[in-house]
């Protein structure tokens, strides 16, 4: 009996350092939130809200993990900056129910952005009904989304480009909201509703994106209001509490559930994103990496059905690294594919003088994102999954292909040159 009760006690004592373990693992991959402002304000006071949103982000970055090398910090305020550039237009500038576009481009992007998209987004309200034209452009995919207000919201409702239908001379016209009917139309719900039109280039030579508009076109539409001191102040307040929750919200999504969740150096099995904030129809493979100045990541994946497939790398503040001026990103268009019909991305600081180098800009750390489009079935091939080793620099040649071209830097200088302009031309620059 004695025995037994000792056994039984050694049970407990191990579960319940079982249970502390696993509360204090649960306890620390939690995000920081920002507290949200209540209440109304009057306008001055509404603005020393923001001023002070700001003031708090800043605190907030220093007393970060991500805070740490030199490159990192300077980051760190851009992301603020940029935080900045995407609330206050969507807070203070744009009007539901006469809405323009927002471009999200380089200057403004958040939220892990891809770089092979041009994203156009503003915010309607439900219970209108909306017009969407233009022309269709180039570009390789063109998806039409609605969610609810908050970012990581599910997908409402989707137009993929399989399903848009675009005239011969390539314009084409979408309805949102209104009585149901057939062709391009979306339903929606009452409430202010977040939309954003995605336009995918994956040969960056030759694709560039079309004109895309939006104006309200049904006769309930109110007459374009005077802004008055209540409106301005409670639009203030809200880009305050949209400033605080997004500077926390994607550098502690990385801590919590890229760094915290997944091994270092791995990929994760590929998943639809379609109710966590991102296109309904796209499988997403997410990682991250942390490399020695000789260590390499070596990425190998294989072509698939997908209309669109591409990898990126990005920062821990949650934004895509340069894409115009480094290859921080390729598609499957413009990956050289090897001669056992795979693709071997190496991820590393130093050019290892192959084609599908992706330049880490000198980060140590950062996170990798894979997207697949416009597959039937949602799925990849079997045993096609993508996989990454952690390997030295100077033995890469052992892993690839005995064939395996090397690439020149006047190679690499060329594929550097079509990749800024094909910038300048999406966004306009």
């Amino acid at each position: 009996m004695a025995l037994r009760k000792i056994v039984k006690n050694i049970a407990w004592i191990l579960l319940g350092a079982l249970l502390g373990s696993a509360g204090l693992f649960w306890a620390q991959i939690q995000p920081e939130r920002a507290v949200r402002i209540q209440g109304e304000h009057e306008l001055e006071a509404a603005f020393s809200e923001l001023a002070r949103a700001v003031k708090e982000s800043g605190d907030f970055v220093q007393g970060h993990q991500w805070y740490g090398s030199e490159r990192e910090q300077a980051e760190a305020y851009r992301h603020i900056a940029r935080i900045m550039m995407n609330v206050l237009p969507a807070s203070l500038l744009i009007d539901p129910d006469f809405p323009y576009f927002f471009e999200i481009g380089p200057f403004s992007k958040s939220g892990m952005d891809n770089s092979d998209q041009r994203y156009l987004t503003t915010t309607v309200n439900g219970s209108g009904t909306y017009r969407i034209w233009g022309s269709r452009g180039g570009s390789r995919r063109l998806d039409v989304s609605l969610y609810e207000q908050d970012a990581l919201s599910g997908s409402l409702a989707t137009l993929t480009s399989e399903q848009l239908s675009v005239e011969d001379d390539g314009s084409f016209e979408i309805i949102l909201g209104g009585p149901s009917r057939e062709g391009n139309w979306l339903p929606m719900q009452t409430g202010d509703l977040r939309l954003m039109v995605r336009q995918v280039h994956s040969d960056w030579a030759d694709e560039l994106p079309g004109e895309v508009h939006i104006d309200r076109i049904d006769e309930s539409r109110p007459v374009y209001p005077e802004l008055d001191r209540q409106e301005m102040a409670a639009r203030l307040i809200e880009a305050a509490n949209l400033l605080a929750l997004n500077v926390r919200r994607w550098p502690e999504y990385s801590r919590t559930r890229i760094q915290g969740l997944i091994p270092v150096n791995t990929l994760t099995a590929p998943r639809p994103v379609g109710q966590t904030g991102g296109l309904a129809g796209r499988l997403m493979v997410a990682g991250h990496f942390d490399l020695a100045s000789d260590e390499a990541l070596l990425i190998k994946t294989w072509p698939s059905q997908a209309t669109y497939q591409g990898i990126q790398l990005g920062h821990h503040w949650w934004e895509s690294m340069d894409y115009a001026n480094r290859q921080s990103s390729l598609t499957a268009d413009q990956a050289r594919e090897s001669s056992d019909g795979a693709l071997y991305f190496v991820v590393s600081e130093s050019d290892p003088g192959v084609a599908n180098w992706l330049d880490t800009e000198g980060f140590r750390r950062g996170v990798i994102f894979m997207r697949f489009d416009g597959l039937e079935g949602q799925e990849l091939e079997e045993g096609r999954e993508p996989t990454a080793s952690l390997i030295k620099l100077n033995a890469l040649q052992g892993y690839l292909p005995a064939d395996e071209a090397l690439f020149s830097s006047t190679q690499r200088a060329a594929q550097i040159a079509t990749r800024r302009r094909h910038v300048q031309r999406r966004f306009g620059f």
